[in-house]
C-alpha cells in the first residue's frame, strides 16, 4: 500500500504565521509593511498566506484595479491598486517562480537568506513591484509581467500537527509506503518532514519543474522512488497516483480543490473536514477534526480483516473442494458413502464453525502480500484438499 500526502493539512495545520520580513532597500520598512497589509486586505480570495500577512501587517483595503488570483497552476498572485499614481502592479510568488521575470537577478546575499529558510523548513516568498504592466494579455488570460523589482522576502512558518510524528512512524509499522507531495518548494517539504521524523536519513526529493522535463519511462521510476515532491502541480499530482496504482493500492489525503483530481484516482480518498467542499465530496473518508492519527488504526484493522478473511476462505475453499473430490472418488470406486449425516455434521462444526469463529477472532495485521489471492488459495488449498480426501 502507499499513502499520499499533501503536506498542507495533513503533516501541518491549517495555521501560517509570517516568520520574517528582508527588504531590499527600494521601500522604507514602514511603507513596506503597509503595502503588504494592503495588499493581503484588498485581495478578493483570501488564503493562508493573506491571513498571516493581514495578522502581521497594517494597512488598509484598497479598491483594485486588476487582479489576479492564487491559483495551483500559477503559484503567484498579483493586484493592481486603483489610487496607485505610479500604476504599478504587485506580484508575490515563489522567488523560482518569479526570478525569469525580475529586471535583475536577486541579490546573492537574499538568495543564501532565501536557502537558509528553505533549509529550516520556512515557506518563502517574493514580492515584487512592476511600473505600469498590464495583468491580462490580449485574450484575458492571467500573465506575469515583465521586469519585475524586488521590494522584500517573506518566510512563513507552518504549524506542524504534533501527532504527525508518531503516527508516520505508526504507518511505517503497518508496512505503509509514505510519499508526500506537495505545491511548496521541495527542499521546504524535505525539512518539514524531518520535523516530522520522516525522511531523516535524507531520502530522494524531486521538483515539478524536474518531472516535467522527463519522458514517461523516466517519471514512472521517479514516482516509485521518490518519497518527497515538492512544486506539484494538480495535474502531476494526478499523473502521481496513476503511476502508482499499477503496482500498488493508493490511497491519498488532501483538503483542497488542487488535490480533487488526485482523490478521483485513488483507490482510496480522504479528506479533510476543514477541506473544500469538492474535495469531501469526492472523498471516501472525511477525517473529522482535522486530524490523519487514527487513519494508521484503521490501516490496522483493515489488513486484521482482510487476512482473517482470507484464512476462513481457505478454510471453507479446502472443505468445499474435499468433498467434491471424495464425492468424486467414492463414485468412481462404486462405494457407499463412508460418513453419515450426523457424522459430517460434527466434523462441520469441528472442522469448519470453530476454527472460522476462532480463526476471525484471532486475525492478525500485517501487509497484505503482492502475490494475487487466486494464486495464494491454490497454494494452500490444493495440497490440504487431496490430503483430506485422501485421510
Amino acid at each position: 500500500s502507499v499513502l499520499c500526502l499533501d503536506k498542507t493539512g495533513t503533516l501541518t495545520t491549517n495555521k501560517i504565521r509570517l516568520f520574517g520580513i528582508q527588504g531590499t532597500g527600494v521601500l522604507p520598512d514602514a511603507e513596506l509593511g503597509r503595502l503588504l497589509g494592503s495588499y493581503a486586505r484588498s485581495a478578493s480570495t483570501s488564503n493562508k498566506t493573506s491571513d498571516a500577512l493581514a495578522v502581521a501587517c497594517d494597512g488598509e483595503a484598497r479598491s483594485l484595479a486588476e487582479e489576479v488570483p492564487f491559483s495551483s497552476e500559477r503559484r503567484w498572485s498579483a493586484l493592481s491598486f486603483e489610487d496607485d499614481h505610479q500604476g504599478g502592479a504587485y506580484v508575490l510568488g515563489p522567488p523560482e517562480m518569479l526570478q525569469p521575470s525580475l529586471a535583475n537577478d536577486l541579490d546573492p546575499d537574499l538568495t543564501g537568506l532565501a536557502w537558509e529558510w528553505v533549509n529550516q523548513g520556512l515557506r518563502v516568498l517574493l514580492f515584487a513591484r512592476q511600473d505600469a504592466s498590464p495583468l491580462q494579455d490580449a485574450d484575458g488570460q492571467p500573465q506575469l509581467p515583465a521586469n519585475l523589482v524586488p521590494l522584500c522576502l517573506l518566510s512563513f512558518q507552518d504549524e506542524l500537527r504534533p501527532e504527525a510524528r508518531e503516527t508516520l512512524r505508526e504507518f511505517e509499522r503497518a508496512g505503509v509506503e509514505i510519499k508526500i507531495i506537495s505545491g511548496d518548494n521541495a527542499h521546504t517539504v524535505a525539512a518539514l518532514a524531518r520535523q516530522a521524523g520522516f525522511g531523516e536519513e535524507g531520502g530522494a526529493v524531486i521538483s515539478g519543474l524536474e518531472l516535467d522535463g522527463m519522458d514517461q519511462a523516466q517519471f514512472q521510476q521517479a514516482a516509485l522512488d521518490t518519497a518527497i515532491f515538492g512544486r506539484i502541480t494538480p495535474d502531476l499530482k494526478k499523473r502521481l497516483v496513476q503511476v502508482l496504482r499499477r503496482d500498488h493500492y493508493v490511497a491519498m489525503i488532501g483538503d483542497g480543490v488542487n488535490d480533487v483530481p488526485a482523490l478521483k484516482q485513488a483507490n482510496l480518498g480522504v479528506a479533510m473536514q476543514s477541506g473544500s467542499q469538492a474535495t469531501r465530496g469526492v472523498a471516501d473518508i472525511v477525517l473529522l477534526g482535522d486530524s490523519f492519527a487514527a487513519l494508521p488504526e484503521a490501516f490496522t484493522e483493515g489488513q486484521r480483516i482482510w487476512n482473517g478473511m482470507e484464512d476462513i476462505l481457505r478454510l471453507y475453499m479446502t472443505r468445499i473442494f474435499s468433498l467434491a473430490l471424495l464425492i468424486t472418488m467414492i463414485a468412481m470406486l462404486s462405494a457407499g458413502f463412508p460418513l453419515t449425516p450426523s457424522q459430517s455434521s460434527i466434523i462441520s462444526l469441528l472442522t469448519l464453525a470453530l476454527p472460522a469463529f476462532a480463526l476471525a477472532l484471532w486475525a492478525r495485521p500485517g501487509p497484505v502480500p503482492a502475490v494475487s489471492i487466486g494464486r495464494r488459495l491454490i497454494h494452500f488449498v490444493l495440497p490440504a484438499m487431496i490430503t483430506f480426501s485422501a485421510a
